[in-house]
């Protein structure tokens, strides 16, 4: 009897006997050098990476050990290096798919920029259907008619200038998903597609004073992560973006540190309002927008508000604002948002009534569709806010659910 988990020699091998496509599908989940690997298993799979439809080349598969003395991990590290140059070159010499469904690239310590061009540009020359390139700060080659094909694109730490938006504008038909995290903008004033879908920009740089323009009306999830700082301006003249009829889901993380440009959230948040699920994180000016209910724009849509790490200190000023422009919303969490200091005295269109030996107005918020409001606080003493937060909101949320827990 064979041993169990053994199969005898000889016996038929299966898994070769696939056709290329699907043997293809489950080389798509290794990296270019396991794909490449795959050549010592058998004589049908000898050539098989030559022919494979998706690329990934990381080089951190090829860093050393940080052991041993400094010169001794300098010389580790050269020797890795020029392996992983040698490899990159072969591996785009032989390989002889004329187009790819996946090009990946993760380079980010080679200082080669002239080969690290080579390479990128011989890779987006296969007109693949996804791009995902980390760099450190190459220049994205022009795609050209390489990207007719291209439906998802995801960049992280790469340089960006005014033709990478010609190509958006124009040369990209079916790109859906754009991601740019942690980019450098040169000379980029707008981004604009027909047929973005999915759109995140988190921690990118760009030339001071300068005002980003969202034109994708087919847009339904943003995420934005910008800050805007004194020392390093990024996006000092704001964010604004364009009719996006279809924005379901919008998450935007803004801390904004410069005081003399309180209009940067302001302009942001009021180009949002057809959104129907809104996160906003560390909005650390909210408090200083002074804008009234008279001139607020009015969230027809937006059925989910979360604020995390706010500034609410305006004695909820802002928030109510927010509630009563906001007839559809149904829930609401407030998590570790900064309340005000001592009592809470919110102005409200009526005779304010006394609650205390002193006469101070609690919030009277209007949202008729809310039906759950949860509350993250982060110190014990934030309890007694909470609590105459609700005071004057309890009326009107009779009907909804209210949960307060400590973060």
């Amino acid at each position: 009897m064979e041993p169990s988990g053994k199969r005898p020699v000889g016996a038929d091998d299966r898994l070769s006997d696939l056709p290329d496509g699907l043997l293809h599908t489950i080389m798509s989940f290794l990296t270019a050098r396991e794909a490449v690997q795959t050549c010592v298993l058998s004589r049908r799979w000898e050539d098989l990476w030559c022919s494979m439809p998706c690329l990934n080349i990381d080089e951190q598969e090829f860093l050393p050990e940080t052991e041993g003395s400094d010169t001794e991990a300098e010389n580790d590290s050269c020797l890795a290096r020029a392996r992983f140059e040698d490899f990159v070159s072969t591996l785009l010499l032989f390989h002889s798919a004329q187009t790819l469904d996946v090009f990946r690239f993760n380079v980010v310590q080679l200082s080669n920029d002239e080969l690290v061009d080579r390479w990128l540009c011989r890779g987006i020359k296969r007109c693949p259907k996804v791009v995902e390139i980390r760099s450190f700060y190459h220049k994205l080659p022009h795609l050209g008619s390489s990207s007719s094909r291209l439906k998802r694109l995801h960049l992280t730490m790469v340089t960006l200038d005014g033709t990478f938006t010609q190509q958006l504008r124009s040369g990209c038909p079916v790109l859906n998903d754009l991601e740019l995290k942690f980019c450098r903008f040169h000379s980029i004033a707008e981004i604009v597609s027909c047929t973005l879908k999915n759109l995140t920009i988190q921690h990118c740089r760009t030339n001071p004073r300068n005002t980003l323009i969202i034109k994708a009306p087919s847009l339904a999830y943003l995420q934005l992560v910008i800050t805007v700082t004194g020392s390093d301006v990024n996006w000092a003249g704001g964010v604004v973006v364009s009719d996006m009829p279809f924005l379901i889901k919008a998450i935007i993380f803004l801390r904004n540190l410069h005081s003399n440009i309180p209009k940067v959230p302001c302009k942001l948040l009021f180009s949002l309002i057809n959104v129907k699920y809104l996160e906003l994180t560390a909005f650390d000016t909210l408090a200083n927008l002074h804008v009234g209910s008279n001139t607020f724009p009015v969230f027809h849509n937006v059925r989910t508000l979360m604020l995390d790490g706010c500034d609410l200190s305006d004695n909820f000023e802002f928030l109510g604002c927010f509630l009563s422009n906001a007839p559809a919303l149904e829930k609401l969490t407030l998590q570790c948002c900064k309340l005000p200091e001592g009592e809470v005295k919110i102005k409200t269109g009526g005779n304010p009534k006394s609650t205390s030996q002193e006469s101070q107005a609690t919030p009277t918020f209007q949202c008729p569709s809310l039906k759950w409001t949860e509350i993250k606080y982060k110190e014990d003493g934030d309890v007694q806010k909470v609590f105459d937060l609700l005071l004057g909101v309890w009326r009107n949320l009779q009907k909804s659910t209210i949960v307060i827990k400590k973060a």
